[in-house]
């Protein structure tokens, strides 16, 4: 929260408030690198709202500047009924419904908020044999790392089995990929989106040929057609690529807008973003500058960008502008250059600004009014 050395010392209530425009501004951040635009505000709101409360009341949660991957895991796993992430290499899988967090599905749902045992059933048989896939082909080029830990736990986590079913999946040690189970035969998309995941998580940071002999192990087992796998791999590397440039855009960017916060809130902003955007193999490329403190510069690189990238990119950016919870005249001061790093887009800032404003003050006022 922006400061003024001669303004009278601020109550507990607004402090609160602060806060949870700090936790706000790391949600926003977060649905929209997940792809789902400024239309899944709302519903990741609705679904954080215990978070919010706490915040509130003073007690303290985890966040995206202070503990990230345990922030990551939950969010995701909020995320995972309204917009699955983009990043997350089995996400397809969750949009197919393999997924315990929206409840009950079809007529059950007028009656009850349960899933049934059906639903639970094929989210432990599926999820798990997406767990065991992705493990295998993370460990074929070495162990697995934290960061490919992390997403094992964020995909177990967004199936929302309780602890006690996903436990024993997320500690089970690499299961080889000609061992895996299928237990079953599965649809047609779930299949093309286990292999499609397994591509993706090879892809993130090139696709090692023992990664590929895995997935394609996969793929037979699935019993998938050479062509189909070859669209698959295809389409997987595309949307890693495709990642790239809006990623510099959105860390540029937000780096520039706080170009004066660089020793403090800047910094970390900057690299847990690009950590959210950015696949492994080109995430050097914006924290490079970061830590060798290259002053962010416009230069109209990612113009070719379209529209809509660029508006997840300003969004980004006025979120994490808004993260300090600026006055009134910091914030005319963040507004210009927004405003320039959307020029150089080539893009409208405005719309921009509005989109995650409007969710702020419709989150921010109820919470506000007991307090009155």
């Amino acid at each position: 929260m922006t400061m003024d050395a001669y303004a009278p010392a601020v109550d507990e209530k607004t402090m609160g408030l602060s806060r949870l425009v700090s936790v706000l501004a790391e949600d926003a951040i977060f649905a929209l690198a997940a792809g789902g635009g400024p239309q899944s505000l709302e519903l990741l709101a609705k679904r954080r709202g215990e978070a919010y409360s706490a915040v509130l009341a003073g007690h303290r949660i985890q966040t995206m500047t202070t503990e990230f991957d345990p922030w990551l895991v939950s969010l995701t796993r909020a995320m995972a009924p309204v917009c699955p992430p983009v990043s997350l290499p089995m996400a397809d899988i969750l949009r197919e419904g393999v997924t315990l967090e929206a409840g009950a599905r079809g007529l059950r749902a007028l009656f009850s908020s349960k899933p049934s045992e059906k639903d639970v059933m094929r989210v432990k048989r599926v999820g798990t044999l997406a767990a065991r896939a992705l493990r295998a082909v993370m460990a074929a080029d070495g162990t697995t790392d934290p960061e490919e830990a992390r997403t094992i736990a964020a995909f177990l986590g967004s199936l929302g089995l309780p602890e006690g079913e996903t436990n024993p999946i997320y500690t089970e040690g690499v299961v080889p990929v000609a061992q895996i189970e299928l237990y079953g035969e599965l649809e047609k998309d779930i299949a093309e989106g286990l292999v499609r995941g397994a591509w993706l998580a090879a892809a993130l940071d090139e696709i090692d040929p023992r990664e590929e002999t895995v997935v394609r192990t996969l793929a037979g087992k699935l019993a998938l057609k050479v062509e189909v796998v070859e669209a698959l791999r295809n389409d997987a590397i595309a949307r890693v690529d495709a990642r790239r440039l809006v990623g510099l855009a959105a860390t540029d960017g937000l780096r520039y807008v706080l170009s004066d916060r660089v020793a403090q809130s800047a910094q970390i902003l900057a690299l847990k973003t690009a950590e959210l955007l950015l696949p492994r193999r080109y995430r050097d490329e914006a924290t490079g500058p970061i830590a060798h403190k290259v002053p962010a510069t416009l230069g109209r690189r990612y113009t070719q960008l379209p529209s809509d990238e660029k508006q997840l990119a300003l969004g980004v950016i006025w979120a994490a502008a808004l993260w300090e919870d600026p006055t009134q005249s910091r914030r005319a001061l963040l507004r210009a250059r927004h405003d320039k790093v959307a020029q150089d887009l080539g893009d409208d800032g405005g719309r921009a600004r509005h989109a995650i404003e409007a969710w702020l003050s419709d989150v921010l006022a109820p919470a506000a009014f007991p307090m009155a």
